[in-house]
């Protein structure tokens, strides 16, 4: 199956690259006929007088209209070589994903949260976190999304069928996923500033009467040139109006420089996303997830987003031709053109703002979904899971983890039926507890994103995830490392009495006591997890703990990763067995370390 999706890739990769080849020619062939229809002006302005005026004006105007022409051809082939270029990255990227390297993509280390539910015990930001294997997001609202989407994993079984449906759709649409990546492709944060600049409201005086005005005025210089020009009236009059012009400009100076502030130089950008909300508009979706985002792309008149986007771009676009002085001054001492463009960008705020919050953030989720998509297509291998109402239940057979190398990775299998459940898994150090912890949560939060999991099967109940395995202690506030731990635990508890069914997984509780009261602490909690119906797994390397099963045999499960150890190596299997390991290793990796003596 890896070497389909080599070959899929593959075949992108060397397609994009001719068409980049084609592209570059022909914009090397523009530069050529710009400069020769440039130099063609002035020298049938020079030459051609000679032979007749009429046919020097005819061939200068002839020439500057071509000029034009080659200048527009030039700027869509540069975008179709941005296009193509960053069609070109995105296909590198996902064979070098599929030899199993992700550095590439971005990692979310800003997302990291030591106090959330379970991320930072998963691992789920950062470097060789699981926000970088999954992450192909390319808006900074898409990639908040991804975010949002792991930081709050869905435990409604509805939904997540639906999303599930959703998720399988866009899978197959490689191509068009790969369009809108490199058609939204953004530096920075710049969908961010732009989303709240074109939806911050400013405030024009009297606008009814400004739009009055702007009709008015250009309308009496049009007529004042005319009697100038074709009547031999004074050209006073049409100098007045010219000066009313610019004077009504100059009151308006302070909310002119505001607009432009805000709208100025941003319609590249926003053109960008307006060709992403139409690639959303034209493709025909079949699942009910795609069609519910899809139908957000309407304003309240009813008009698709792209079209009112594309409005909004070309008055923007226009507001831009004030950066050129001489083109700027005649159209503002003609027809007041940035004030005309404000009242413009106005009227579109008033009509829009809200509509565009909605239109961005359904952007947002098919950058998101097409990242959870992009990793069901490149795993086909791994299994949908089945989610059931009902108590709660886990059922995974060949469990492994996704970031772990495919090559290296075991899986193992593992059940859960019911509520007041607790695993208890043993084992020496190294032999693969707490992976395996890492590797149910990672699983289950995949699971309840919609997404394949890595195993041959998966049936379960969804549930929300708590997790003790990494506490910090916090200098700056005076916390010690245990007084850490128990506010980690009490949090645990208080989700659990709140009502909320939780699956809670904890690696090696009350680290930071003495073993006696660390035994005693252990088991006291496990009680009252069992007395509010919890369910979960805790490793540990106290085999006391273990005994609880005697008291409560229905409730509580001992798992545990056998070692083999000779004189001279330690194996390692990381399958997960029925009981209660037999073997530990501390002294064995002390003595070959040199830490201590040989006996």
């Amino acid at each position: 199956m890896n070497q389909e999706l080599r070959q899929e890739y593959t075949k992108f990769l060397h397609h994009d690259q001719k068409k980049l080849a084609s592209v570059k020619k022909k914009i090397r062939q523009l530069a050529l006929f710009r400069l020769l229809a440039f130099l063609g002006i002035p020298l049938s302005l020079i030459y051609l007088p000679k032979i007749s005026p009429l046919l020097a004006y005819a061939v200068a105007i002839g020439c500057t209209v071509i000029f034009f022409y080659w200048i527009k051809v030039f700027l869509k082939q540069e975008k179709a070589k941005w296009l193509y270029t960053n069609l070109i990255a995105i296909n590198e990227k996902e064979l070098q994903a599929l030899d199993e390297e992700y550095s590439q993509f971005e990692n979310g280390a800003e997302f990291t949260d030591p106090h959330h539910h379970y991320t930072y015990d998963l691992d789920i930001f950062g470097e060789g976190s699981l926000f970088q294997f999954i992450n192909r997001t390319v808006t900074q609202l898409g990639k908040k999304q991804l975010a949002q989407d792991l930081e709050q994993a869905n435990s409604s079984t509805s939904s997540l069928k639906i999303r599930q449906e959703g998720l399988l759709e866009l899978a197959k649409y490689t191509r068009w996923r790969q369009f809108y990546a490199a058609k939204g492709h953004v530096r920075d944060e710049q969908d961010l500033k732009l989303l709240e600049q074109i939806t911050q409201k400013i405030h024009i005086k009297q606008p009814k009467q400004l739009g009055r005005l702007l009709v008015i005025l250009p309308i009496i210089t049009l007529l004042s040139f005319a009697t100038y020009a074709f009547f031999g009236l004074p050209w006073i009059l049409f100098l007045l109006s010219v000066v009313i012009n610019i004077v009504t400009l100059a009151s308006y100076r302070k909310t002119i420089q505001d607009f432009y502030n805000l709208f100025g130089s941003q319609s590249k950008l926003l053109g960008n996303y307006q060709e992403l909300l139409l690639l959303i508009e034209e493709k025909t979706f079949e699942t009910q997830l795609l069609k519910e985002h899809q139908s957000k792309l309407f304003s309240e008149q009813h008009e698709t987003a792209s079209k009112v986007l594309r409005r909004l771009t070309k008055t923007m676009a226009s507001f831009d031709y004030r950066q050129n002085i001489l083109v700027g001054f005649i159209l503002n001492s003609l027809a007041l053109w940035d004030l005309r463009c404000c009242v413009q960008l106005y009227d579109w705020q008033n009509k829009h703002k809200d509509d565009v919050k909605r239109w961005f953030k359904t952007i947002a989720h098919f950058d998101a979904l097409s990242s959870w998509a992009n990793l069901n297509h490149n795993h086909p291998e791994w299994t949908l899971p089945k989610f059931e109402d009902g108590e709660f239940h886990l059922t995974a057979n060949n469990l492994k983890h996704p970031l772990i190398k495919a090559a290296k990775c075991i899986g193992n299998d593992f059940r859960m039926n019911g509520e007041s459940q607790i695993t208890i898994i043993t084992g020496a150090n190294m032999a693969g507890k707490s992976t395996f912890l890492r590797t149910i949560g990672v699983n289950m939060l995949l699971a309840m994103n919609g997404c394949r999991v890595n195993a041959s099967w998966v049936s379960m109940k969804p549930i929300s995830l708590f997790t003790n395995m990494r506490t910090t202690d916090n200098l700056q506030n005076d916390e010690s490392y245990f007084f850490a731990e128990l506010q980690r635990l009490k949090a645990i508890l208080d989700e659990i009495k709140s009502g909320q069914p939780v699956f809670v997984i904890i690696d090696e509780m009350l680290k930071g006591t003495n073993s006696e009261d660390k035994l005693s602490g252990s088991i006291k909690l496990i009680e009252q997890l069992l007395s509010l119906k919890a369910v979960g797994v805790v490793a540990t390397h106290d085999l006391k703990l273990t005994e609880l099963q005697n008291d409560y045999p229905k409730q509580i499960t001992n798992k545990c990763f056998e070692i083999q150890l000779t004189e001279e190596e330690l194996l390692f299997d990381y399958k997960l067995t029925d009981g209660v390991t037999s073997t530990m290793n501390a002294n064995f990796l002390m003595r070959k370390m040199g830490i201590i003596a040989a006996n």
